[in-house]
């Protein structure tokens, strides 16, 4: 019975951390997106900023 209780209770743990370490990849994806968007629009302004 102890057992049994012990292995839930680390299955438990082990889930509620891999939804926990999706949750930060996620977040980590959506920050490093914006960067790359705002990077890509300040290149297209200074492209724009030197041809004139």
């Amino acid at each position: 019975m102890k057992l049994n209780l012990a292995l839930v209770s680390l299955l438990a743990a082990a889930l509620l951390y891999a939804v926990a370490l999706r949750r930060q990849l996620q977040a980590e994806q959506m920050r490093g997106n914006m960067y790359r968007d705002i990077s890509a629009r300040l290149d297209r302004r200074v492209t724009e900023l030197l041809a004139k």
